[in-house]
């Protein structure tokens, strides 16, 4: 019998145990992983085999996979080359002495034991003015990591959990952020109506977040600035190394101008690290060789040579080496490839029907308006876990969750706030998605170490929770503009 006469193999959605099983055995893999110290981008093969095991069971062949992945990683571009630009950026940061300027006069102005609330405090300004958490995670969050890295005793996950929801808090609440205007957009809400609702989780658990590092730093041991000797070390090897001056912020101008005219991301990244790489050149003395070779290979010691030929590399302070060679497009390869692996899980899990399966299972549980915020909040977690992107998942929940919220009588600003106080910033909790890689990355943590020490964003859910079962701050009435609007369409029918 000839392939043409083969039976077409009938597609099918997969049962509820299979979609359960996709996200149960991801959860399970990545935790042994995080327990054992194992190595992620093998773990992510793993996990894509099982979902292409489950697409297989319901019908898929192999090449409707791939042609799956192929889609959702062009869809993906943009991130991937964000990722790259990073690397890009860094190396030309080290290599024109802005970071470790940053690192110099903050180890003299900042006290470990005040790290943590000062980095929730700078992330906090840097995503309310840009409106990018990655943004404000790839510079606030990248000098302050950098900062704590180069003191004694500070609790690195803590200081990265502190990046990490400080950079959560503008992305949910700014209006130049596209989570939050996609939320307003999927449920048909004015934005500033939203914003002024999306307040009421998002501020006080950001007040409450402040008062925990509050009472973390009280806590802590009285330590000024610098103490240790690896710390005097430290700066005396970073000015040997470069010369500091306020030019060395052109940079970090470029990039906060970039962020407020909302150019381009990726080009704004690239561009700030060509303008590092020249003030490197013009102003530190190091070779325009050595200013090519940084932008993909990261920053090396040696390179200070070429402008100060009697530095001792022997002499240098280790912590110095630690945190000054990184960066560079070459840096990013592990995560590139972890990128490209964690869509094929994604794309797979979504083409055979796992997320509908899951989000069908969870609208049973709905009753009242609490369990249908709660049902919203798990629904959001999980399309953000699985489809392996917050604006996804913002996407489908409000088209999904839109039409149930008006049945129940429930104003849908409360929706569009349920969205973002479970969707945006959550992708960075999972380590198989592109966020929580990039995150990883320049917070020099893991997503379990997220997880743990982002206070801000456990407290956000708790609040809708709360709110969502009492009533407190449901918005029931509507708003003047959602009245004038449905007068518009009325008079238009």
């Amino acid at each position: 019998m000839s392939s043409t006469e083969k039976k077409v193999r009938e597609k099918r959605k997969p049962t509820t145990f299979e979609a359960v099983s996709t996200v149960v055995f991801l959860l399970l893999t990545f935790g042994a992983g995080a327990l054992w110290g194992l190595n992620y981008v093998p773990l992510m093969v793993v996990v894509a085999a099982y979902s292409a095991l489950i697409g297989w069971r319901c019908g898929y062949a192999w090449d409707e996979m791939e042609s799956a992945v192929g889609k959702r990683i062009g869809r993906s571009v943009p991130v991937i080359m964000i990722l790259l630009a990073i690397g890009f950026m860094l190396g030309g940061l080290m290599f024109s002495g802005t970071l470790p300027m940053l690192i110099y006069y903050g180890l003299q102005v900042v006290s470990p034991r005040w790290i943590a609330l000062c980095a929730f405090l700078l992330c906090c300004v840097f995503s309310t003015v840009t409106g990018t958490s990655n943004g404000s995670a790839s510079t606030a969050g990248l000098a302050m990591m950098g900062l704590a890295m180069a003191m004694p005793d500070v609790n690195l996950g803590l200081v990265a959990g502190a990046c990490y929801a400080g950079s959560q808090f503008g992305d949910k609440l700014s209006p130049l952020s596209d989570t939050t205007v996609l939320a307003s957009l999927t449920t048909d809400n004015d934005i500033f109506d939203h914003i002024i609702n999306m307040s009421k989780t998002v501020v006080p658990a950001a007040l409450i977040a402040i008062g925990i590092y509050v009472f973390i730093g009280m806590n802590s041991p009285e330590t000024p600035a610098v103490v240790s000797k690896d710390s005097a070390a430290l700066l005396a090897s970073l000015s040997a190394m470069f010369k500091f001056h306020w030019v060395l912020l052109i940079p970090v101008v470029s990039l906060l101008w970039g962020s407020f005219t909302k150019k381009p991301t990726t080009l704004v990244l690239f561009g700030a690290g060509f303008i590092a790489v020249v003030i490197g050149v013009l102003y530190q003395g190091f070779s325009a060789r050595d200013a090519i070779n940084v932008l993909y290979g990261g920053f090396d010691s040696k390179m200070v040579l070429a402008a100060h030929p009697d530095f001792d590399i022997a002499t240098m302070s280790k912590a110095a080496k630690t945190l000054l060679e990184r960066g560079g497009i070459a840096d990013m390869n592990k995560t590139f490839v972890a990128t490209w692996l964690c869509f094929y899980f994604a794309a797979i899990a979504e083409q055979c029907g796992c997320l509908d399966v899951l989000l069908d299972s969870l609208m049973g549980f709905v009753k009242s308006p609490g369990s249908l915020i709660l049902t919203t909040g798990i629904s959001m977690v999980v399309l953000t876990a699985v489809g392996g992107s917050s604006t996804v998942s913002l996407l489908i929940g409000g088209s999904m969750f839109k039409s149930k919220y008006e049945e129940m009588g429930v104003n849908t600003l409360n929706l569009s706030r349920t969205l973002e106080d479970f969707g945006t910033g959550t992708s960075g909790f999972f380590p198989w998605t592109s966020s929580g890689i990039l995150y990883a990355s320049v917070l020099f943590s893991s997503s379990t170490t997220f997880l743990r020490y982002s206070f801000f964003s456990w407290i956000v859910w708790l609040l809708a929770i709360f709110y969502g079962f009492t009533g407190l701050c449901l918005r029931t009435s509507p708003t003047r503009k959602q009245l004038e609007k449905a007068a518009r369409r009325a008079a238009a029918q």
